[in-house]
């Protein structure tokens, strides 16, 4: 299939939409008496948008089912919401293995972004903790057991994440079942106890690992993450922003 071609009878409307407002480059143009029409490159299928009402013979337009539907596969579906220079529905995740968002253009066809996630991928969102985490980073036998193992000298204190998807939550929980690389403690307090730690990239950047401590009744939905550096300072988030974990290495079946 070379093209997708769409007849309208909104042309300006539906033409500014595909290019204004969600970005998509023009490779052809033409405007004649008789024909007029743009098309454009969605990553590598074209779209072609024709002016119904200057062709010579009209063609007769119903109103759109929703059993067609124009889908963009991207690379970051975060990167692409927040680059579109129009209002559209926050990303979702799916029971089968994406996250999109969906609009639709002047004419009403539903336009679909859409990210396939692999089973490496957890998402949530920052929430603050209750400051214990910057008390265990900083014990002497902590720190150098994530420099010995992990590599990671950590930042005073753990970034916490609440998970809020279920796709994620699977994910989640099949990895918190792995072995996982162990932080063993040498003492044998009423608060002291081991962890386990899995280690991760951060929104795509930043190497990090998360550790999750060996005790009864810790939070399902609740991730705590070590880094070098201050995670929300380095990416500019805060409370509610949403965050990205790729696991690394885990080996989950």
């Amino acid at each position: 299939m070379s093209y997708v071609a769409i007849a309208t009878e909104q042309f300006n409307a539906v033409a500014a939409f595909y290019g204004d407002q969600l970005g998509f480059p023009v490779v052809e143009q033409w405007d004649r008496p008789n024909a007029r029409g743009i098309r454009f490159d969605l990553g590598g299928m074209r779209l072609e948008i024709f002016d119904n009402q200057r062709e010579r013979s009209p063609l007769a337009l119903g109103q759109p089912g929703d059993r067609f539907h124009i889908v963009i596969e991207v690379d970051d579906i975060e990167a692409t919401h927040q680059k579109l220079a129009i209002d559209a529905p926050e990303p979702q995740s799916t029971s089968w293995g994406a996250r999109l968002f969906q609009l639709r253009d002047p004419d009403g066809v539903p336009v679909t972004f859409l990210e396939w996630v692999t089973a490496q991928d957890i998402y949530g969102q920052l929430v603050s903790g209750i400051g214990q985490g910057r008390y265990f980073t900083r014990l002497e036998w902590v720190r150098k057991q994530f420099v010995d193992c992990l590599g990671i000298d950590p930042f005073p204190g753990t970034a916490n994440v609440i998970i809020n998807d279920q796709a994620s939550l699977s994910t989640w929980n099949r990895l918190r079942h792995q072995p996982g690389i162990k932080i063993e403690n040498p003492n044998s307090g009423p608060n002291d106890c081991n962890a386990r730690c899995f280690p991760i990239v951060v929104d795509g950047t930043i190497n990090a690992a998360i550790v999750l401590p060996d005790v009864q009744d810790y939070a399902k939905d609740k991730i705590e993450i070590i880094a070098p550096i201050s995670l929300r300072k380095a990416l500019g988030k805060s409370d509610g922003d949403r965050i990205s974990l790729r696991i690394k290495d885990s080996n989950m079946s």
